[in-house]
């Protein structure tokens, strides 16, 4: 590799912090193709074409991905059995990392494959069934238009008091019955309204059915 400080003998793969010494002819054949195109890097640019970054000094090359994902692909492509997906990762994680350093879905063993398969065709059908509800409604037609201004002006109204002047009396009024029915429960936890109350039965029944009527007028 050109641009590999002195010729040195070996390279250093950092990976999410875990570090691998290379030699510089195992580079050359390398099954990950990620890996084995730093042997034909010739500048900087090349480098960080393939690595997140690097030091020329140590000739270590800095790689921004899942190091225990690389650990499971670095034992495969050296023949330590077969590709399984790394313990309490996502499947599609995983696949992620292995075309990264550019394997395939075929690399898995067959039962990883129809993991990766279900996986990828619920992800599939949960992003089209958002996709469909994300479209925008049909606009409706003319005859509509004015129906869509009177709802639009009373959700305003109701919801804005400061939009126009009926709202605003809308709000004072809501205020009002506010007031008012918090008098009327203050009121009637006096003595002197209970003894009232109790000679005359018509005053303790207006007084219990004014409060749900100026709740409900507000609300």
């Amino acid at each position: 590799m050109t641009f590999v400080r002195g010729g040195a003998a070996s390279v250093v793969l950092n990976v999410g912090g875990a570090r691998y010494s290379l030699s510089r002819e195992l580079l050359k054949d390398f099954p990950l193709r990620r890996v084995s195109r730093l042997h034909g890097c010739r500048s900087e640019r090349d480098v960080l074409e393939v690595c997140d970054d690097y030091d020329r000094e140590r000739n270590e090359y800095f790689f921004d991905r899942h190091s225990e994902a690389f650990g499971f692909i670095l034992l495969y492509v050296r023949g330590h059995g077969k590709l399984r997906f790394a313990p309490r990762m996502c499947e599609l994680s995983f696949y992620n990392e292995m075309i990264y350093w550019g394997l395939e879905g075929a690399h898995l063993e067959y039962c990883c494959q129809r993991r990766l398969d279900d996986r990828m065709s619920d992800t599939h059908t949960f992003h089209a069934a958002d996709e469909l509800g994300r479209e925008p409604a049909r606009p409706a037609g003319p005859e509509a238009a004015p129906s869509r201004r009177w709802l639009e002006r009373m959700r305003r109204t109701f919801e804005e008091p400061t939009s126009s002047l009926a709202a605003q009396i809308l709000a004072s009024v809501s205020v009002v019955f506010v007031i008012v029915s918090m008098v009327v429960l203050c009121a009637s936890t006096l003595p002197d309204w209970r003894a009232a109350a109790a000679d005359n039965r018509s005053l303790d029944d207006r007084s219990r059915h004014s409060q749900p009527v100026c709740l409900g007028l507000t609300f």
